[in-house]
């Protein structure tokens, strides 16, 4: 079976990754070069051994006075001795020579560093924070037995083996080399939290279509530490449930777009020809249609649906109202949403709404299938101002509506490209016709669900605020 060519993200996650944070005193060497005068006096005793003052003097063209300050500022320093008329290299500024031959001296600066530090609960190691906050929706792991008594001294001794990868993945240090670790003078052990940890779940065709997870929060040089994080991470993930393929849902998903493509791709076979409904729908047919591959809420889908939103034309009853609504038929299966891209999927359609129609007051809406109820739907309660569960028959499990009311829609489906492997497909679209088939189905039937939640309005922020960002270091 062909496909898509190269790895393609089908959905995304977050997973909360118990932490403790620990502040660190420590003193920390850094190289500087010496002044260009200063240097050039060292090198030249270096190679010379002894030479008298006046050859110096004559060499840099300074009067007396001015090479009688270098010479004060040099034997202060303790880098050269004075034997009479002459100067002699210092046996320590040997110590400032410590590059290749060709380097010059160096003056080995202390600086003193306060920084807060997380390690997870679970493999034990220091952790590049993410700026992501953790979030009830996201994918719990729980620690390891006896990781909540993670000792000072264990703290004190990773991030003294480990100091030249802290400067490098959790400060994120271009040249860190130009660093080291001189001591450690103070460790204290402060709260206990969560980090998030994010996974990208791509489809590849080898030839058979596979799903495979990718850590990317864990890069290929830190993967043997953090083994025992990723296994627990891929265990959860793995526990997770999907929504099943099924002829009912490509039938309510034909009726609701308007367009047979997903069905005519099945051809009456059990699987999906991805192939063959990319050539039934090729890019750019429509202005106002766009193919969407994989979950609603990753972000290329949800930049598919913004361009949308800024290119929608302004009808004049959309524009007249200073309201707008996001309403998210989300589909079924404990995998749904678990993920830090919902949150910012609904802040880029809310920032492009307001982009396109100004200062608008915008509510969010979550729609769930009844057989989500056991899958904690309160825990989306602080990404969507209400929540409700929709009753049997209403919509289709393995169909999923994004309906930006009056202005543009995604709509998917779960299809079947193997036994083993489903994946949603669909479209984004603004065109008038499934925008009104959408609205005469899904809207005006408030009195058969069932309420979850109700509460106010939720207000995003800009840039969210992240673990770091939550306490200044001292």
């Amino acid at each position: 079976m062909t496909g898509i060519p190269g790895a393609t993200i089908i959905r995304s996650f977050g997973f909360n990754v118990p932490c403790r944070r620990y502040l660190i005193r420590a003193n920390v060497t850094t190289d500087r070069r010496l002044p260009v005068v200063d240097e050039f006096v060292l090198r030249i005793l270096k190679v010379c051994d002894t030479l008298p003052v006046r050859r110096l003097s004559a060499f840099f063209g300074f009067s007396g006075t001015e090479i009688n300050a270098v010479v004060a500022d040099l034997s202060a320093a303790g880098l050269v001795t004075v034997e009479g008329n002459s100067l002699r290299l210092h046996r320590s500024a040997l110590d400032y020579f410590r590059g290749p031959e060709e380097d010059g001296p160096r003056i080995l600066e202390v600086e003193s560093w306060v920084r807060r530090l997380w390690f997870d609960l679970v493999s034990k190691n220091m952790v590049a924070p993410d700026r992501t906050r953790s979030a009830r929706h996201l994918v719990d792991i729980r620690p390891a037995g006896t990781a909540r008594d993670l000792p000072l001294s264990y703290a004190r001794e990773a991030f003294e083996a480990n100091f030249p990868e802290y400067l490098r993945r959790v400060l994120k240090m271009r040249n860190p080399d130009r660093f080291s670790l001189y001591s450690v003078s103070e460790v204290i052990a402060e709260r206990f939290g969560s980090q998030v940890f994010r996974m990208e779940e791509e489809l590849t065709f080898d030839p058979e279509p596979r799903l495979r997870p990718n850590l990317t929060s864990i890069d290929s040089d830190s993967a043997g530490r953090f083994n025992l994080l990723s296994e627990e991470i891929l265990n959860a993930y793995r526990k997770l449930d999907w929504v099943q393929a099924a002829p009912g849902g490509v039938s309510e998903f034909s009726a609701l777009s308007g367009e047979g493509s997903v069905a005519d791709a099945y051809g009456g076979s059990a699987r999906f020809d991805i192939t063959k409904w990319l050539r039934l729908n090729p890019d750019r047919r429509k202005p106002d249609r766009q193919n969407l591959v994989g979950a609603s809420y990753i972000r290329r889908n949800v930049d598919f649906l913004v361009n949308l939103i800024d290119n929608a034309a302004l009808a004049p009853s959309v524009q007249a109202s200073r309201e707008r609504e996001i309403v998210w038929y989300r589909p079924g299966g404990s995998n749904w949403g678990r993920s830090p891209d919902l949150q910012e999927a609904l802040r880029s359609i809310k920032i492009a709404l307001r982009r396109k129609y100004g200062k608008v007051e915008i509510r969010t809406r979550l729609v769930l299938p009844d057989d989500s109820r056991r899958d904690h739907p309160e825990n989306f309660k602080n990404l969507f101002d209400e929540g409700y569960l929709a009753p049997p028959g209403f919509l289709h499990p393995s169909v999923e509506v994004v309906h930006v009311r009056g202005i543009a829609a995604i709509m998917l489906v779960t299809v079947a490209l193997s036994p083993t492997v489903e994946v949603p497909v669909g479209f984004a679209t603004s065109a008038t016709d499934p925008l009104a088939r959408i609205e005469r189905k899904l809207t005006k039937v408030d009195a058969i669900f069932e309420e979850v939640w109700k509460g106010e309005r939720i207000e995003e922020e800009e840039h969210p605020v992240g673990p770091e960002d939550e306490e200044p270091e001292d």
